[in-house]
């Protein structure tokens, strides 16, 4: 079970976080990492990218931790700064080399039925832009008008992504048209 922190608790844990206090820094980065985890996962359809990305998020807040204005929005905040740099992999990757191990197995693969796998193909195969729309939308509950908003595009284009997104899944996966 996930420790819930009262809003005055977390609010006293980001300023002696942001005053310099370590104990307290580092229990904010592992709430936050926790938090933050699940959604990367989605994101990056359940890649390895999923921790890189969380740390690199962590840094992040960690670097900009005193320009945080409301301490409640936190959680909210480091969400949208994980959806840039994940929104951003593909300006970092021209300027640096990647290297990939595909054939690398898992120890102990979870157990997933065929539908779920076709699922992850099927999100894996989204550009960026669109996997993290479904993600938004469908995984983290956003409503439309909420998620265009994280993406910073019009609603309508949310909403016509979406339903083309969906009917490409509908095709893919051999769902009803």
């Amino acid at each position: 079970m996930r420790e819930r922190v009262s809003t005055g608790g977390r609010d006293a844990l980001i300023a002696a976080a942001a005053a310099g206090d370590q104990d307290a820094l580092t229990r904010l980065l592992e709430r936050l990492a926790a938090e933050l985890l699940p959604f990367a996962s989605a994101l990056t359809a359940g890649s390895g990218e999923a921790d890189v990305l969380v740390g690199d998020t962590l840094s992040r807040v960690y670097e900009r931790l005193a320009q945080l204005e409301d301490p409640a929005a936190v959680t909210a905040w480091a969400r949208q700064i994980l959806l840039r740099q994940f929104l951003d992999h593909r300006r970092r990757s021209r300027r640096r080399q990647e290297f990939r191990l595909e054939a690398v197995t898992l120890a102990a693969a979870p157990a997933s039925s065929p539908e779920l796998i076709d699922l992850r193909t099927a999100l894996a195969g989204l550009d960026r832009e669109s996997r993290a729309l479904v993600v938004l939308h469908y995984w983290s509950g956003l409503t439309l008008d909420e998620t265009a908003n994280e993406l910073g595009i019009p609603t309508g284009t949310a909403r016509s992504r979406l339903a083309r997104i969906l009917a490409n899944f509908r095709r893919t996966l051999g769902g009803d048209q």
